[in-house]
Protein backbone atom coordinates (compact mmCIF):
# COMPACT_ATOMS: atom_id res chain seq x y z
CA UNK A 1 0.00 0.00 0.00
CA UNK A 2 1.38 3.36 -1.34
CA UNK A 3 0.27 6.64 0.37
CA UNK A 4 0.36 10.19 -1.29
CA UNK A 5 2.75 11.32 1.13
CA UNK A 6 5.51 8.87 -0.36
CA UNK A 7 4.93 11.03 -3.88
CA UNK A 8 6.37 14.54 -4.64
CA UNK A 9 4.90 17.51 -4.40
CA UNK A 10 3.34 18.17 -8.00
CA UNK A 11 2.98 14.51 -7.94
CA UNK A 12 0.31 14.74 -5.05
CA UNK A 13 -0.85 17.64 -7.49
CA UNK A 14 -1.55 15.22 -10.01
CA UNK A 15 -3.32 12.51 -7.25
CA UNK A 16 -5.70 15.44 -6.04
CA UNK A 17 -6.09 16.37 -9.51
CA UNK A 18 -7.13 13.17 -10.75
CA UNK A 19 -9.90 12.67 -7.52
CA UNK A 20 -11.20 15.84 -8.76
CA UNK A 21 -11.48 14.92 -12.02
CA UNK A 22 -14.19 12.08 -10.90
CA UNK A 23 -15.90 14.81 -9.01
CA UNK A 24 -16.44 17.24 -11.36
CA UNK A 25 -19.64 15.58 -13.27
CA UNK A 26 -21.27 16.05 -10.27
CA UNK A 27 -20.78 20.29 -9.79
CA UNK A 28 -21.06 19.95 -13.12
CA UNK A 29 -24.66 18.33 -13.42
CA UNK A 30 -25.58 20.13 -10.17
CA UNK A 31 -24.72 23.72 -11.99
CA UNK A 32 -26.15 22.94 -15.39
CA UNK A 33 -29.47 22.13 -12.99
CA UNK A 34 -29.17 25.16 -10.39
CA UNK A 35 -28.29 27.97 -12.96
CA UNK A 36 -24.78 28.56 -11.22
CA UNK A 37 -21.70 29.15 -12.74
CA UNK A 38 -18.68 26.53 -12.44
CA UNK A 39 -16.62 28.39 -14.80
CA UNK A 40 -14.04 29.32 -12.04
CA UNK A 41 -14.11 25.77 -10.96
CA UNK A 42 -13.07 24.34 -14.95
CA UNK A 43 -10.52 27.37 -15.20
CA UNK A 44 -9.23 25.83 -11.61
CA UNK A 45 -8.28 22.58 -13.31
CA UNK A 46 -7.10 24.22 -16.58
CA UNK A 47 -4.63 25.87 -14.16
CA UNK A 48 -3.48 22.70 -12.07
CA UNK A 49 -2.97 21.10 -15.13
CA UNK A 50 -1.00 23.87 -16.43
CA UNK A 51 0.83 23.79 -12.82
CA UNK A 52 1.51 20.22 -13.58
CA UNK A 53 3.42 21.07 -16.85
CA UNK A 54 5.10 23.71 -15.59
CA UNK A 55 8.37 23.33 -14.29
CA UNK A 56 9.42 26.99 -13.22
CA UNK A 57 7.46 27.28 -9.97
CA UNK A 58 3.56 27.82 -8.97
CA UNK A 59 1.25 30.36 -10.43
CA UNK A 60 -0.33 32.36 -8.59
CA UNK A 61 -4.19 31.41 -7.74
CA UNK A 62 -5.19 34.00 -5.01
CA UNK A 63 -7.82 35.81 -7.30
CA UNK A 64 -8.98 32.49 -8.50
CA UNK A 65 -9.36 31.08 -5.32
CA UNK A 66 -11.54 33.88 -4.14
CA UNK A 67 -13.82 33.79 -7.11
CA UNK A 68 -14.54 29.75 -5.97
CA UNK A 69 -14.73 30.51 -2.97
CA UNK A 70 -17.80 32.66 -4.21
CA UNK A 71 -19.50 29.73 -6.44
CA UNK A 72 -19.62 26.85 -3.78
CA UNK A 73 -22.80 25.36 -3.14
CA UNK A 74 -24.76 26.22 0.19
CA UNK A 75 -26.57 23.05 0.74
CA UNK A 76 -28.74 25.34 2.98
CA UNK A 77 -29.81 27.20 -0.33
CA UNK A 78 -30.19 24.16 -2.43
CA UNK A 79 -32.49 20.81 -2.10
CA UNK A 80 -30.57 19.49 -4.93
CA UNK A 81 -30.14 16.34 -5.00
CA UNK A 82 -26.13 16.76 -6.50
CA UNK A 83 -25.69 19.96 -3.76
CA UNK A 84 -23.58 18.11 -1.39
CA UNK A 85 -21.83 16.13 -4.04
CA UNK A 86 -21.29 19.21 -6.18
CA UNK A 87 -20.33 21.21 -2.26
CA UNK A 88 -17.56 18.42 -1.92
CA UNK A 89 -15.99 18.59 -5.59
CA UNK A 90 -15.98 22.70 -5.61
CA UNK A 91 -14.18 22.25 -2.34
CA UNK A 92 -11.56 20.02 -3.95
CA UNK A 93 -10.87 22.30 -6.32
CA UNK A 94 -10.27 25.17 -3.36
CA UNK A 95 -7.53 22.58 -1.86
CA UNK A 96 -5.88 22.34 -4.87
CA UNK A 97 -5.81 26.08 -5.59
CA UNK A 98 -4.02 26.12 -1.71
CA UNK A 99 -1.80 23.48 -2.27
CA UNK A 100 -0.26 25.15 -5.45
CA UNK A 101 -0.03 28.29 -2.71
CA UNK A 102 1.33 26.60 -0.22
CA UNK A 103 2.45 23.22 -0.75
CA UNK A 104 0.83 21.80 2.38
CA UNK A 105 -0.16 18.42 2.44
CA UNK A 106 -3.02 18.87 4.65
CA UNK A 107 -4.60 19.97 1.76
CA UNK A 108 -4.37 16.73 -0.29
CA UNK A 109 -5.15 14.34 2.86
CA UNK A 110 -8.59 16.58 2.58
CA UNK A 111 -9.50 16.11 -0.80
CA UNK A 112 -8.88 11.97 -0.35
CA UNK A 113 -11.24 12.72 2.34
CA UNK A 114 -13.65 14.80 0.45
CA UNK A 115 -13.82 11.74 -2.13
CA UNK A 116 -14.62 9.50 0.46
CA UNK A 117 -17.26 11.26 2.06
CA UNK A 118 -19.14 11.57 -1.11
CA UNK A 119 -18.79 7.59 -1.60
CA UNK A 120 -20.22 7.78 1.68
CA UNK A 121 -23.02 9.38 1.49
CA UNK A 122 -23.74 8.21 -1.88
CA UNK A 123 -23.64 4.50 -0.37
CA UNK A 124 -26.01 5.72 2.69
CA UNK A 125 -28.24 6.76 0.71
CA UNK A 126 -28.63 3.27 -0.86
CA UNK A 127 -28.52 1.33 2.63
CA UNK A 128 -31.91 1.36 4.88
CA UNK A 129 -31.89 1.94 8.43
CA UNK A 130 -31.01 4.13 11.30
CA UNK A 131 -27.03 4.63 12.13
CA UNK A 132 -25.86 1.89 14.16
CA UNK A 133 -22.59 0.15 14.31
CA UNK A 134 -23.67 -2.71 11.54
CA UNK A 135 -24.81 -0.37 9.40
CA UNK A 136 -21.58 1.67 9.37
CA UNK A 137 -19.94 -1.55 9.21
CA UNK A 138 -22.26 -2.20 6.27
CA UNK A 139 -20.94 1.15 5.37
CA UNK A 140 -17.43 1.04 5.08
CA UNK A 141 -17.63 -2.47 3.59
CA UNK A 142 -20.25 -1.12 0.58
CA UNK A 143 -18.83 -1.17 -3.42
CA UNK A 144 -18.95 2.57 -3.94
CA UNK A 145 -16.68 3.09 -1.17
CA UNK A 146 -14.59 0.20 -1.45
CA UNK A 147 -14.82 1.74 -5.48
CA UNK A 148 -12.94 4.94 -4.02
CA UNK A 149 -10.63 3.34 -1.81
CA UNK A 150 -9.43 0.89 -4.63
CA UNK A 151 -9.15 3.45 -7.27
CA UNK A 152 -7.73 5.95 -4.83
CA UNK A 153 -5.08 3.28 -4.37
CA UNK A 154 -4.79 2.75 -8.02
CA UNK A 155 -3.56 6.26 -8.91
CA UNK A 156 -1.31 6.49 -6.59
CA UNK A 157 0.50 3.39 -7.73
CA UNK A 158 -0.28 4.75 -11.49
CA UNK A 159 1.57 8.78 -10.37
CA UNK A 160 4.52 6.57 -8.38
CA UNK A 161 5.35 5.11 -11.80
CA UNK A 162 5.82 8.03 -13.73
CA UNK A 163 8.70 9.66 -13.71
CA UNK A 164 9.64 12.80 -11.50
CA UNK A 165 9.37 15.64 -13.55
CA UNK A 166 6.28 15.14 -15.97
CA UNK A 167 7.63 15.58 -19.75
CA UNK A 168 4.80 15.92 -22.54
CA UNK A 169 4.56 11.70 -22.28
CA UNK A 170 3.73 11.86 -18.86
CA UNK A 171 0.95 14.80 -18.82
CA UNK A 172 -0.47 12.67 -21.85
CA UNK A 173 -0.75 9.33 -19.63
CA UNK A 174 -2.03 11.59 -16.86
CA UNK A 175 -4.33 13.39 -19.06
CA UNK A 176 -5.47 9.76 -20.35
CA UNK A 177 -6.53 8.14 -17.06
CA UNK A 178 -8.21 11.69 -16.09
CA UNK A 179 -9.98 11.14 -19.08
CA UNK A 180 -11.27 7.44 -19.08
CA UNK A 181 -11.57 7.04 -15.21
CA UNK A 182 -15.61 6.69 -14.27
CA UNK A 183 -17.16 9.74 -12.49
CA UNK A 184 -17.10 9.23 -8.63
CA UNK A 185 -21.20 9.34 -8.45
CA UNK A 186 -23.01 6.74 -10.76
Amino acid sequence: MITFLSLPLKKQLAFGLLIFERMLPSLVSFSRDTGRDSACFLKGRDVVWTELANNHGPVSTQRLREECDGNIPDTEEFLHRLTSFALNAALTMTELLDFIADRSTKHISYISSLATDSADLCASGLLDGAHSAQRDANLISHPLIQKELRTQQEDLWFLFRLPEEFDDEALAALKNRAMHQASLIP
